[in-house]
Order: C-alpha cells, then sequence, then structure tokens
C-alpha cells in the first residue's frame, strides 16, 4: 500500500494482484478507509493442471483467501468526496480534507 498527499489530498494505492474487481470492496467507516475482499489464485492451480509442469511452489508470495486493510482517515477528511478507481489490478482512492 501507498499513501500519497498532494496539497489537501491523500491518494490511496493498494496493490492487488490476481484479484477480480467482484472480489473488492472499499468502505468508508465513521473514521477509517477499509479495503476487503477475497483473493482466489484458482486460475494459477488450473493453469498448472493444463501444463502439468508445475508441481510444487519454491516461493509463495500472493496468498489466497480474504484480506482486509484498515487506514485512519485524518479527522477533517470529506467523507462525501473518497472516490475509487480499480486499474490493472490496483485500487487507487482520493479524498480531499
Amino acid at each position: 500500500m501507498n499513501v500519497a498527499e498532494s496539497g489537501c489530498n491523500y491518494v490511496f494505492t493498494f496493490e492487488l494482484p490476481g484479484v477480480a474487481m467482484k472480489d473488492v470492496r472499499v468502505e468508508v467507516t465513521r473514521t477509517n478507509l477499509v479495503v476487503k475482499g477475497k483473493r482466489s489464485i484458482q486460475w494459477w492451480h488450473e493453469k498448472s493442471r493444463q501444463q502439468d509442469s508445475m508441481s510444487a511452489y519454491h516461493k509463495m508470495e500472493i496468498m489466497e483467501g480474504p484480506y482486509h486493510v484498515i487506514w485512519p482517515l485524518p479527522a477533517n477528511a470529506n467523507k462525501d468526496h473518497i472516490s475509487a478507481e480499480f486499474v490493472y489490478g490496483r485500487i487507487a482512492t482520493d479524498h480531499d480534507t
């Protein structure tokens, strides 16, 4: 996750490799920005079975299953002006204070 500040705007960027947009939810609570969902690497298992060349993982950094990230919002955040965009496995959220 990257958090950048520009003037009175914050931009949060989350990298979500292998995650479909339908599996991600961005929520704004009274005090937090919450990104949650479920990561599935089913496509990798299916591809491995087709090629029969992947018999074992040597390193696994992209884990399967549920995840969530919570980031506290500044007290003066304008919660009515928070937007999110999902592009190429990344979510970028933008909000002003």
